[in-house]
């Protein structure tokens, strides 16, 4: 992210590529900018709005607002004065401007809190990450490429990885939608990072990242998904001695581990990792925390902080007769990215609705699986899984079958022989807000199964809670830890959490944006006299927008291009090829950029 040299530390959020202002180079980096951030949240706003609670105007003064805040400053004068040339005595009249006066204050309090705000294009606020979406769409379009996957460095680490499994709900709000097709934004993003990954092929040379601080602060961060990697990133930028312990012997969590090599390549992943290695990131991988390994107190001890981002690692039982049979689908998923795949045959029931259920199901044909069908109780419309890689799987030969429900293992000497299945019905809407499936009465039937992969969701259960360091840690019902919504601090001191420790099991971008506030609220406790913001642009030139040229093809997304099927489950390479130079151009054109001020 230290080459992304489009400022945006002035008050007002600049979008697109603006050009340098007189009052700074425009060349600030990383660091600065997160620091710029860490004051605006921690210092910045609590002084200025204090200051305008006590007089109106000062806290605008204070920003460097000088026009809204001699606005607000006569505001108060101007009304006294007029009182005291009014005044003939004490009446009724008088609780008005006492009123107004108040109401003066009030507005000038939270002006002073939420500053001059831009406006957010939708797909912004729908991703969890926050990413200036538009403006990258505008680099893309401008052929800028390597400035526009540095500014999506700035709130998102991992561009590769999340551009080829991100749910991408920016999608489901970009106004091209509404009279056309949405603009494909995750694969403008994977684009982003394939383009760098073959300039880094060719030899480029990028600037070493920034050193770390002499005496900056030491963090321990105990998991290496990808709320760890976030955190370790954004705390390396600014500074910091990080150190990731891991259980597994490769760093990488989920994304490693199970997402399959069709849809995430291993490569891509561990290229992300090396350049954390490259800040000054350590992996201690192959190390437990907990009972039976490295004590947390041990790493109390050692570390000015932790951050806890062990994900959910236990998988959710069915809880049917002889599930013992069934096989654990992160076993699964992680024995097929070996070197040497499982080999199966005969049919493969894959239960649930989700992106993992798709994945095993699509693993279990590029296994050899003679027949795959999905089972899942609910109908089409309520499956959480991504309607593309639901799609993708029917194309490949994968069953799905809806509104059908397992309820016991149909067993022989101890033997999986399939499976008792029930119809289902939709009934009245639930606590999730989607209608309940009821049995079918008299549905009931046997399917032939040699293999049964439960993908049910997981839990957050380890054996690093039992861990006596760890007894004060306060966690909800379902084994979910407690923390702070804004600084992710849970109720030990110095102990932070975040991703599906803190969530459950969701999605990578939202563990990602939670290591990256974690990482600012982490630095910001422990390194107070280490922010120590730049100077701030207050004028800003934007490069013209000459609008959008509305066409008839302009209203068409274009279409990735993807392997053969027959390729395809024929091994696990990847499925989706990515786009070339002209359908990336294309498609980032298509950008309305309804962020705009008229």
């Amino acid at each position: 992210m230290e080459q992304y040299v489009d400022c945006s530390l002035c008050s007002i959020e600049p979008k697109g590529k603006a050009a340098r202002c007189r009052r700074c180079s425009g060349m600030l980096t990383g660091r600065e900018r997160l620091m710029h951030e860490i004051r605006e949240a921690r210092g910045w706003k609590y002084i200025a709005t204090m200051l305008s609670a006590i007089a109106p105007g000062l806290g605008q003064f204070f920003g460097s607002r000088i026009f809204t805040g001699i606005i607000f400053g006569t505001l108060i004068p101007l009304g006294l004065g007029l009182l005291y040339v009014t005044w003939g005595g004490f009446s009724y009249s008088h609780f008005f401007v006492i009123g107004a006066a108040i109401f003066v204050l009030i507005v000038a309090s939270a002006d002073a809190w939420f500053g001059p705000t831009s406006p957010k294009a939708p797909c912004q606020k729908a991703c969890p990450a926050s990413l200036p979406i538009p403006d990258y769409l505008q680099l893309i379009a401008n052929q800028d490429l390597e400035q526009g996957y540095s500014l999506i460095r700035t709130r998102l680490p991992l561009v590769g990885t999340i551009g080829r499994i991100c749910p991408h709900p920016c999608e489901d709000r970009c106004f091209r939608g509404i009279d056309g097709e949405p603009i494909s934004i995750n694969g403008c993003k994977r684009y982003l990072a394939d383009m760098r990954a073959m300039r880094l092929e060719k030899g480029s040379e990028l600037p070493p990242p920034l050193p770390l601080l002499e005496d900056g602060p030491k963090v321990a961060i105990i998991g290496s998904g990808p709320a760890g990697l976030s955190c370790a990133f954004y705390l390396s930028v600014l500074g910091a001695k990080v150190e990731v312990f891991d259980s597994d012997e490769e760093p990488g969590g989920r994304l490693i581990s199970t997402i399959p090599d069709f849809r995430l390549p291993k490569e891509i992943i561990r290229t992300e990792i090396e350049d954390l290695k490259a800040r000054g990131v350590t992996f201690r991988s192959g190390e437990c925390v907990g009972p039976g390994g490295t004590s947390v107190g041990r790493i109390f001890d050692e570390f000015d902080a932790t951050f806890l981002s062990i994900g959910a690692p236990q998988s959710i039982k069915l809880g049917i007769e002889g599930e013992e049979a069934f096989t654990d689908f992160q076993d699964f998923l992680r024995v097929s990215k070996s070197e040497k795949p499982p080999k199966i045959n005969g049919n493969v029931a894959i239960i649930g609705g989700g992106n993992a259920a798709v994945d095993a199901s699509r693993t279990a044909l590029r296994c050899g699986a003679k027949q795959v069908h999905l089972l899942y109780r609910r109908d089409m419309d309520q499956m959480p899984a991504r309607t593309d890689e639901l799609e993708a799987a029917m194309r490949e030969g994968v069953k799905v079958h809806f509104l059908i429900n397992p309820t016991r293992a149909i067993l022989e000497d101890g033997v999986l022989k399939g499976l008792e299945v029930v119809d289902m019905q939709l009934g009245l809407v639930d606590s999730s807000g989607r209608p309940k499936p009821v049995k079918r009465e008299g549905s009931e039937r046997v399917m032939p199964f040699e293999l049964v992969i439960p993908c049910l969701g997981q839990t957050v259960a380890s054996t690093i809670f039992d861990d006596p360091a760890l007894a004060r840690l306060t966690r909800h019902k379902d084994g979910r830890v407690k923390v702070s919504t804004s600084t992710l601090r849970t109720s030990i001191s110095g102990l932070y959490a975040g991703g599906d420790t803190v969530r459950g099991a969701l999605t990578a971008v939202a563990a990602i944006a939670d290591g990256r506030k974690a990482a600012l609220a982490i630095f910001a406790d422990i390194a107070p006299r280490k922010v120590r913001a730049p100077l701030r642009r207050q004028v800003m030139v934007r490069v013209p927008y000459g609008g959008h040229q509305e066409s008839a093809k302009a209203k068409m997304r274009e279409r990735m291009h993807s392997k053969p099927l027959s390729i395809r489950i024929s091994g696990f390479q990847e499925v989706e090829e990515g786009f070339n130079h002209a359908q990336a151009s294309t498609e980032a054109s298509r950008c309305l950029q309804c962020h705009r001020e008229l």
